[in-house]
């Protein structure tokens, strides 16, 4: 057990609670009570106790849209002469590129470079949404790795898509449902996997039924 106090703990309950010199006590992977820090200190005398000085205490954030192979495109010189002007083109010019050169070493630096700076930044939970088009069978795990590493929950997917043709697409929908099937045989409560689409101007009607039958 652990106590994390001495914060302003900011309860997000149905009354908005916000507790000054607050802090909570965590069991495995449950907060198990919440309250002053004194009180909890008294109540829990054997407990570890981690002083965080004032800082903010709060249920982890969920990032519900994330990228993690775009980690290194921050400020990426697109070497063109036009620069994008609608979203087409941004993903003409940038991110189909970046893909397409993925390695395996990329996937992972990227995965857990970003991950590490969702710890960092109180982020515990996200949804990815990866590409690798050159790479795609066994790419998931690769960011699985960096997924265990850093101790985040995570929700995976391959992005499917018919911008490359149709056998990638169904190497998509391969990807998908494999990994699905791993990580709902691990019963791991960290990871999970779930059917990415990529915008449905990429997308034909034959790959949307494909992926109707696997969902």
């Amino acid at each position: 057990m652990l106590i994390i106090g001495n914060g302003t703990v900011l309860t997000f309950d149905k009354d908005s609670r916000v507790i000054y010199n607050g802090g909570v006590v965590i069991k495995e992977e449950n907060v198990v009570a919440i309250g002053e820090t004194e009180k909890l200190i008294s109540k829990y005398p054997e407990v570890e106790y981690k002083d965080v000085q004032g800082k903010i205490i709060m249920p982890g954030m969920i990032n519900t849209h994330m990228h993690l192979y775009s980690t290194f495109a921050r400020g990426m010189d697109l070497k063109t002469d036009q620069p994008p002007k609608n979203f087409v083109e941004i993903l003409e010019k940038l991110w189909w590129r970046l893909d397409k050169v993925l390695s395996e070493e990329d996937i992972y630096c990227s995965a857990i470079y970003s991950l590490l700076d969702c710890v960092k930044k109180g982020t515990t939970t996200i949804f990815d949404h990866h590409a690798s088009s050159n790479l795609i069978d066994g790419s998931l795990d690769i960011i699985t790795e960096a997924v265990r590493q850093t101790g985040i929950r995570a929700n995976l997917s391959y992005e499917i898509s018919d911008r490359d043709g149709h056998e990638k697409a169904l190497d998509g929908i391969r990807e998908n449902k494999r990994f699905i099937k791993k990580a709902q045989q691990k019963g791991n409560s960290y990871l999970g996997g779930m059917i990415g689409l990529h915008a449905s101007f990429t997308l034909n009607n034959e790959t949307l039924s494909e992926v109707a039958v696997l969902a």
